[in-house]
C-alpha cells in the first residue's frame, strides 16, 4: 500500500509539472487589467481572451516547409504533408490539408489551417481557420478568420470582413458589405441584405424581410 501512495503521488506531482509547463509555453496572450479594489475584470475582458489567444495561436502558425504543389487524396494521403505551406496549385481528389494555402484550390474538400489566399473552388468544401483574400466557389465556404471577397455557394460564413456573399444562408459575426439569399444573418453589420429572412442582431431591427440594412 505504501508503494502504491508513493507511486500515486508521483505521478500527481508530474502532471502538475506538466501542466506548470504547457501554461508557461503558451503564456497569457492577454492581461486582462484587474480592479484590485473590486476583484473584478472589465466587462468583456473574459470573453476576449479565447479569442484573443486563438487568434495569436493562427498568426504563429506556419508550415515545416513550402510546396508550389501539392496533391491530395485524403489526408494523410497526400503530398507533401499537411504540415507544408501552400504556394500555387492544390489539388484534392477527396480531402486535402495544408498549413497555409496561396492559389488555387480544387477537388472536393480543402482545408486550410491557417489562412488561405486566392480561388478556393473546392466543389463541396472550402474551409480555412484564419485570414484570407479571394474568392470561394462551393456548396459550403467557411472562414474562421477575417475575409475580404466574393463567396458563392449554399451555405456561406466568415468570422469578420468585407464580404460578397450569395448563397441559400450567408452569414457571420462581423460582416461589411453585402449579403444576398434566403437566408442572412449577421451579429454585427454595416452593410445590406436581400432575402426571405434577413437578421441583424446590433441593429434596432434586428429582423426584416425583403431588405434589411444597417449604416
Amino acid at each position: 500500500m505504501k508503494k502504491l501512495m508513493t507511486l500515486i503521488a508521483l505521478q500527481a506531482a508530474f502532471a502538475a509539472h506538466a501542466a506548470v509547463a504547457t501554461v508557461q509555453q503558451v503564456g497569457p496572450a492577454v492581461r486582462p487589467v484587474y480592479n484590485s479594489g473590486t476583484g473584478v475584470m472589465p466587462a468583456g475582458a473574459q470573453e476576449a481572451m479565447p479569442k484573443a489567444n486563438r487568434q495569436l495561436a493562427k498568426d504563429s502558425l506556419q508550415g515545416i516547409g513550402f510546396s508550389p504543389v501539392m496533391l491530395s487524396f485524403i489526408d494523410p494521403v497526400q503530398v507533401p504533408s499537411h504540415d507544408f505551406d501552400v504556394g500555387g496549385l492544390r489539388i484534392n481528389i477527396i480531402y486535402g490539408r495544408c498549413c497555409n494555402l496561396d492559389g488555387l484550390d480544387i477537388g472536393v474538400v480543402g482545408v486550410a489551417d491557417n489562412h488561405a489566399n486566392g480561388w478556393l473552388a473546392n466543389w463541396l468544401v472550402n474551409y480555412a481557420a484564419g485570414d484570407g483574400v479571394g474568392l470561394h466557389t462551393g456548396a459550403v465556404n467557411y472562414f474562421g478568420g477575417d475575409f475580404k471577397g466574393l463567396q458563392i455557394g449554399l451555405v456561406n460564413w466568415i468570422d469578420s470582413g468585407d464580404i460578397f456573399q450569395v448563397g441559400v444562408y450567408n452569414g457571420g459575426y462581423n460582416v461589411q458589405g453585402l449579403q444576398i439569399g434566403v437566408i442572412n444573418t449577421a451579429d454585427k453589420m454595416q452593410g445590406l441584405q436581400i432575402g426571405l429572412v434577413n437578421v441583424i442582431s446590433n441593429s434596432d431591427l434586428s429582423f426584416f424581410p425583403i431588405i434589411n440594412g444597417y449604416f
